[in-house]
């Protein structure tokens, strides 16, 4: 039985399914709306590729063998800038090639069909699971920007932008005062406590924060120190 939170999440919850073959496609659907809140269907792989960009629904279910674009490059586009959206995969039977290349996609699963529903809800439940995560470790910076306070990392339109250990630790200590000032003392105790750093360490470490970053998230408030704005 799947948790509660898991059943409300999955409730609010948009869903890409792409699969060619037309009665199984609006069967499939209908199962899905049982589960989620809206379901987008492609009968392509470029169709299913142009809907995900429209929408970015929450979870994509594609069919490996598709026209136009197959399942297997379909998750690899999305791959290229988003490793976070649960992908799960479905084929009419077991391709050992695609199991193997499956795992640098990050895929949710890999499904065979005729799909039981007992294996669609544990597999939803699996997606339910990883976005229920993702919910509360994502900490909103701007309406395309998040601070994943798990994986120690900025999130853009889900691309990470990894960061050094003392860029981790100004980032996570501007985040604990957010929308207010934290004096350059202040972070130079916290963050240069066990070792000898120059007085330009600061501001090289704020400089090199902000070339990282895709807007302006870091303030300089005077010659005061910094802030995140709430």
């Amino acid at each position: 039985m799947m948790e509660e939170q898991y059943e409300i999440l999955l409730s609010k919850s948009t869903l890409l399914l792409a699969e060619d073959e037309e009665r199984l496609r609006e069967s499939f659907r209908r199962v899905l709306l049982l589960y989620v809140q809206e379901v987008y269907t492609a009968a392509d792989g470029e169709e299913a590729y142009e809907l995900y960009r429209k929408h970015r629904p929450d979870i994509v279910i594609t069919d490996i063998k598709m026209p136009r674009l197959s399942g297997l490059d379909l998750v690899k586009k999305i791959r290229l800038k988003d490793t976070e959206t649960p992908i799960v995969v479905t084929s009419a039977y077991t391709d050992q090639d695609f199991l193997l290349e499956s795992i640098k996609l990050s895929l949710v699963e890999y499904l065979v069909k005729p799909v039981k529903e007992s294996d669609l809800s544990r597999v939803l439940a699996d997606c339910a699971a990883k976005l229920y995560r993702e919910h509360h470790t994502l900490t909103p910076i701007t309406p395309t920007l998040s601070y994943d306070l798990e994986n120690k990392q900025f999130v853009h339109e889900g691309t990470p932008i990894l960061l050094t250990a003392k860029e981790i630790e100004l980032v996570e200590l501007l985040l604990a005062h957010r929308g207010n000032l934290v004096t350059k003392q202040t972070i130079e105790e916290k963050i240069y406590v066990y070792e000898e750093a120059p007085p330009s360490a600061l501001k090289n470490l704020v400089f090199k924060l902000r070339k990282k970053l895709p807007e302006e998230v870091v303030e300089t408030v005077g010659k005061l120190g910094y802030v995140i704005q709430a």
